[in-house]
Parts: C-alpha cells; structure tokens; sequence
C-alpha cells in the first residue's frame, strides 16, 4: 500500500547560484561557501530544524557539469544527507535530500488511517524520522483491548511516499 506521508518539502533538485571559485583555483568550488549554500537551503526548507554543521566531501569540488559533493548537515539532532551536483561551469548547482524528513505525527497518522480497527499508534520518540528510500522503520499499533502489533513502514522516496507492511 503505497501512501503518502506529508513529510516537510524535500530539497528536490533546487538550483542555487553560482558559488565563486576559490582564489587561486578556479576551477574549484568554493568550500565555505558551498558550506553555507547548502546550510541556507536546509534551514529554509526545514524551518524547525536549526542547521548547526555543514560539511561537504571531498574538499575539492571541480567546476565541472556533472561533478557532486555529498554534504552531511546536522539539523537540530538530526544528519541529513545532501547530494550537490555542479549544474555548468558557472558554477551553478542543484542540491537534493538523499533521505525523507518524517514527521513522527504523520507517520503516527499514517498508520492508524490504515488500520481496520481503531488504534492508537507509536512510532517511537523522536520527533522526526529520518530515513533513505527503502529504509524502513517500526511503528507500533495498540489496539483498544491493549494488544499491540508492529507496522513496518517503508518510504519509498524523498517526497513522502511510503508502504505499509509487516503487520505482526
């Protein structure tokens, strides 16, 4: 049962500016500012999570269509991962989510929607899931007599999509 979580706006495919190559090599991304690019975009996309690091690999990113740099961001107690993608020898590029940002609410939300019997469902106590495609995590359903069973839900993509499986 493919469903849609109403996860926060994934990063998908924003182009930023050009980021001005380091002085002295032009040919290579500037490191800082491609730090704080991908912070910036972060922190307007995941307005409740406070970006607190940004650091990017490998250091030196050519200015050249095609090359990437992966970015691991700490949001609030949170490791995003964003993959940057050099667009054109400006220096243009796209920076995307690897990973869907869950609201535990909705994921909570999600599963009691699709329960035959009403109940009332856990998905452990972060506020946030965050998880890659494929990636799934255990929310647990109590029913009204107190028996509980365990729902696997599994997002499918960085938008939101997700299955609901593995009911025990």
């Amino acid at each position: 049962m493919l469903r849609r979580l109403g996860i926060l706006v994934p990063l998908a495919a924003l182009t930023v500016a050009a980021i001005a190559p380091v002085a002295g090599a032009a040919e290579l991304l500037d490191r800082k500012k491609l730090a704080t690019q991908v912070g910036t975009s972060v922190a307007a996309t995941y307005p409740d999570l406070p970006v607190a690091k940004v650091s990017c690999a490998p250091k030196k990113v050519k200015i050249k269509a095609g090359a990437t740099a992966t970015c691991t961001v700490t949001a609030g107690t949170y490791p995003l991962e964003m993959l940057v993608t050099v667009v054109d020898k400006k220096g243009n590029v796209t920076i995307v989510s690897t990973q869907a940002v869950i609201p535990k609410a909705n994921a909570e939300f999600l599963v009691s929607a699709n329960s035959t019997l009403p109940v009332t469902a856990g998905c452990g106590t972060e506020a946030y899931l965050v998880r890659k495609p494929g990636e799934p995590f255990t929310c647990t359903a109590t029913f009204g007599d107190g028996t509980t069973q365990q729902v696997t839900v599994t997002p499918t993509d960085v938008a939101g999509n997700a299955t609901i499986s593995g009911v025990s």
